[in-house]
């Protein structure tokens, strides 16, 4: 080659070289930046803490560690926590100090705190960060109880939820009780979790402790001395429900589980963090049935599984509610208990229909952050359940338990999101599910289905019942008919999404003595589709106050009082305010209008007190009491606050109406 052909050559080849260097310092320059793993890797926290209820203070020494299992390098990370007066972290990196991108100066930095790291973590290689940290502002005033959930600094992934594995070591300050999300690892000292969702420490100062182990699962409960009752039933039946969910699921996804008290009046509980479940009112024990706190103990334990074991990946966690609640139902008719408490989160979710507010499902972050109705009781809670349980009613008990199953199995420590879960749904149905996720997630529609028409025709030695089913509403699915015959059998059929009215015949050796549709009670269905309501109506009521609403109320009472609007809850505000402004037989109006929806047996109990309430007022004594006999015939053991007034209703109240007549004198403003 000729000497100028070979430097020419050399040059290009050095151009070329030097191109693609250039190219692979824009790439890696471009890839500095903050971004999120497809697949969060799990991360490690190793923390020694101290806490000081006197000195109403945490610090501690953490250090965190990952694997970066993704294909690209990790030039910046994110960390949940705070800087402040009130907040302090310093975090090493490869022995250099890192500062926060986004400090301001000489001003607070709220979560979550961005850092540059010195050196990139590539592919397969690891992270560590050495953390020092305090905080002011996590244990309450009240130091009789501490509890401390997001109290550590950890790494901040877009908010999302992530699975991680811990080992913390923490001191327990004379005089308390404490519950944490580990188990003690005698040898080294630290309470270990190798996979948990969250990290949880509850301090109780002088509370009692009473524990047992089942089948490798450890069962602590935590409690005051006037809790005691509550707490024996409460770990007896923490007992049998982890028996009951080992046998069904093959296992149990903590070796732990512990439940610790919470606010005075019995109102229910929530999961505190992995492992520990909070269970409100234990003092107050006799003031609900036993059933309801066997069925409360299963409700969170069964929460364990769903969103703290398989994460949420929507916008609003209804499908890790829905889930949770079937597990609690399957124990609950395992142990025959009262339907009850399933009826009233269909009708939390009616409640809503009935009210026509949108209970859309999936909608935006945007139009979420605009609800100003309790979302989280008729959306998440009641509709969340509603679905889970319309599915199975439409795919067969045995079918959904598969698909129940298979994302426990699949999703267990992983994010899963509705589209997930309908993927999961057809690939073990084999069916498109379209029509049912499109109806009841992401719509408005709502289920409302009647009988039309029947008959039985004697032909020979048979019978032929022939009974025609409407669809009333604008969501439609196949809805199970029962057909009941007077000689004591029953056939089951479902109607045809795909018709407006679906005809089922039935032959059988005795005439059709009732037809019952949805004789499982599993569907949210309305008996009778919307009224078309006056504009801003419902508006003007949710704005109406409790209390002193003046003549505002009979106005409104006068223009929708010959509606067919069926919504127990609206009409219940309304026969109370009417009552408030002094409107007492538009009042017991009201509260009689309650009772023709067929509502939950707790508005039922409080609607039929009332209206012993204004009979009394009336001088009514006879028509009083019968009233208030009628109500103690449908108590659950429940009490009604009527904070407004500092009424407790329940038997107690009941019980002395009997004996003196309800009295009223208005409290001054």
């Amino acid at each position: 080659m000729h000497k100028k052909s070979r430097l020419n050559y050399s040059r290009r080849i050095f151009s070329l070289i030097l191109l693609l260097i250039v190219l692979f310092v824009e790439e890696s320059i471009a890839r500095q930046r903050f971004w999120v793993p497809k697949v969060l890797p799990q991360t490690h926290y190793k923390i020694d803490a101290r806490i000081s209820p006197d000195e109403k203070q945490i610090k501690g020494n953490e250090i965190i560690t990952l694997t970066n299992t993704s294909s690209q390098e990790i030039d910046e990370i994110a960390v949940d926590w705070s800087i402040s007066v009130s907040r302090f972290i310093e975090i090493n990196y490869k022995g250099q100090a890192l500062t926060p991108l986004n400090k301001p100066d000489n001003q607070p930095i709220f979560s979550p705190l961005l850092y540059k790291l010195s050196e990139p973590v590539f592919p397969g290689s690891k992270l560590e960060l050495f953390v020092t940290f305090k905080a002011n502002d996590v244990v309450d005033d009240t130091v009789n109880e501490i509890k401390l959930i997001n109290w550590y600094p950890r790494l901040w992934w877009d908010g999302l939820p992530a699975y991680d594995a811990f080992k913390v070591k923490v001191n327990i300050p004379s005089g308390y009780a404490m519950a944490v999300s580990g188990l003690l690892n005698k040898k080294t000292g630290y309470y270990e979790n190798n996979g948990a969702k969250s990290f949880g420490v509850y301090l109780g100062k002088g509370l009692k402790v009473r524990e047992r182990e089942v089948e490798d699962i450890q069962i602590k409960i935590l409690f005051t001395e006037k809790g005691s009752e509550c707490a024996n039933l409460c770990l007896e039946t923490a007992t049998d429900v982890i028996k009951f969910y080992k046998h069904w699921h093959g296992f149990y996804p903590y070796r732990f589980i512990y439940i610790v008290p919470g606010q005075p009046r019995p109102v229910g509980g929530y999961p505190f963090s992995s492992g520990i479940v909070v269970i409100h009112g234990q003092e107050q024990f006799d003031k609900r049935p036993l059933n309801f706190w066997k069925w409360i103990t299963a409700h969170e334990i069964g929460h364990q599984f769903w969103g703290e074991y398989v994460l949420n990946g929507d916008l609003i966690d209804w499908l890790m509610i829905g889930m949770g609640i079937y597990a609690d139902r399957k124990y609950a008719f395992f142990r025959n208990f009262d339907k009850e408490v399933y009826k009233s989160l269909v009708s939390r979710y009616l409640s809503g229909v009935q009210k026509q507010l949108d209970t859309t499902v999936d909608i935006p972050q945007a139009q979420f952050e605009k609800i100003s109705y309790d979302h989280n009781n008729i959306v998440v809670h009641g509709k969340g359940y509603s679905i889970i349980s319309a599915l199975e009613s439409t795919l067969g008990e045995e079918l959904f338990e598969k698909v129940y199953r298979r994302c426990l199995r699949d999703y267990g420590k992983k994010r899963l999101g509705y589209n997930e879960f309908w993927r999961v749904c057809e690939e073990e149905t084999g069916e498109n599910l379209a029509w049912f996720f499109d109806q009841w997630v992401r719509s408005n529609k709502y289920l409302c289905y009647g009988i039309d028409y029947q008959e039985s025709i004697l032909e020979g030695n048979k019978y032929t019942t022939t009974i025609n089913i409407r669809c009333k509403g604008t969501l439609h699915m196949p809805v199970p008919l029962k057909a009941i015959f007077e000689d004591g059998t029953s056939q089951t059929k479902v109607t045809d999404r795909a018709l407006e009215v679906t005809p089922l015949q039935f032959e059988s050796n005795a005439k059709l003595k009732e037809a019952i549709l949805d004789p499982d009670s599993n569907l949210a269905m309305l008996k009778e589709p919307l009224p078309v309501l006056p504009e801003g109506f419902l508006k003007r009521i949710t704005r109406l106050p409790w209390t002193n609403a003046g003549d505002e109320v009979l106005k409104i009472f006068e223009e929708v009082k010959n509606l067919k609007f069926q919504d127990s809850e609206t009409w219940f505000k309304l026969g109370m305010i009417l009552f408030d402004s002094g409107y007492y037989q538009n009042s017991f109006e009201a509260f009689d209008r309650v009772l023709g929806f067929n509502p939950s047996r707790n508005d039922r109990f409080a609607s039929l007190v009332w209206m012993g309430h204004l009979k009394d007022l009336s001088g009514s004594r006879k028509e009083a009491l019968k009233y208030y006999r009628e109500a103690l015939e449908l108590d659950l053991g429940t009490t009604i606050w009527h904070d407004q007034y500092k009424i407790e209703i329940n038997r107690k109240w009941v019980e002395e109406r009997l004996k003196v007549p309800f009295q009223w004198k208005k409290p001054s403003k």
